[in-house]
């Protein structure tokens, strides 16, 4: 009896030495997904920033072509004007509506 009851206090304690070692390997994990997630949360506002920062840059081109375009018309409604420089300004600007989203105007 005593050989089964030195057994069993054995193996209890490696049960408690493997229970607390799967704890400390848990409470690693757990640190570790914090980490990740705050660094996760960090990646999207930094996502966030920049694409609200590419949206005003697209609005600030879509307002200056729109300048460009009502000065070359104003230009060319009056007479005299070089008639090649307007017509490479207009494919310039032609050209700067390629690099705009669809949904923008571009093509």
């Amino acid at each position: 009896a005593k050989i089964t009851q030195e057994a069993a206090v054995k193996k209890a304690e490696k049960a408690t030495i493997i229970a607390a070692e799967a704890r400390s390997a848990a409470e690693q994990a757990a640190a570790e997904a914090t980490k990740a997630r705050t660094a996760a949360e960090h990646a999207r506002h930094e996502a966030t920033k920049a694409a609200t920062e590419a949206e005003a840059a697209v609005d600030r081109m879509l307002q200056k072509v729109a300048e460009a375009e009502a000065f070359l018309e104003e230009i060319k409604s009056k007479p005299g004007s070089a008639q090649g420089a307007l017509w490479w300004m207009d494919r310039e600007l032609h050209e700067a509506r390629a690099y705009l989203p669809e949904r923008k105007g571009g093509y």
